[in-house]
């Protein structure tokens, strides 16, 4: 098979085989020792750091689906608008945490750029509270036990911001 050249395509054929689990062809789609960054999760190394996150992710979500909503692409840069879903009960963890049987439903949004063919980066955004909640990390939004967590961190602020400024004011 041609390898696609346009941006678009090249991060659609990325995504693609990281759902259906071809880690030949993901490794294939980067520019060696290009870096993968996941805001607020990891830095990675193109290809194997990449080709490792996403078997770890497949076995902590062994019924993972992964689905392009959009892709948008100009000059060197595509933009792809993906869902990721699946039951957070395999055999890894996932960021750190153990698995717990939860399902995962989450939106993505992953910024490449494409140079001859090969991704030779991208930024990958997700939203970190979403995940944490969907996590069981933190509570649900608008319950009860997040009015009490928000309660406490909003007790607590005024003691910190009176810490940090004299500690700047060298008092």
């Amino acid at each position: 098979m041609t390898k696609p050249a346009d941006p678009g395509s090249v991060a659609r054929r990325y995504l693609e085989a990281i759902g259906a689990q071809d880690w030949e062809t993901v490794a294939e789609c980067w520019q060696s020792g290009a870096l993968d960054v996941f805001v607020g999760v990891a830095d990675l190394r193109a290809p194997d750091e990449i080709v490792a996150f996403f078997r770890d992710v497949h076995a902590a979500l062994p019924d993972l689906t992964l689905e392009i909503v959009s892709v948008t692409a100009q000059d060197e840069r595509a933009v792809v608008h993906w869902r990721m879903r699946g039951r957070f009960d395999g055999t890894a963890p996932l960021i750190g945490l153990a698995p717990n049987g939860r399902q995962l439903d989450l939106l993505g949004t992953d910024v490449f750029v494409v140079r001859d063919g090969l991704i030779v980066s991208n930024t990958a955004i997700v939203n970190g509270l979403d995940l944490a909640r969907q996590l069981a990390v933190l509570p649900p939004q608008h319950s009860i036990a997040e009015r009490v967590l928000f309660g406490l961190a909003n007790s607590i602020a005024p003691l910190g911001k009176a810490i940090r400024s004299r500690t700047r004011s060298g008092k």
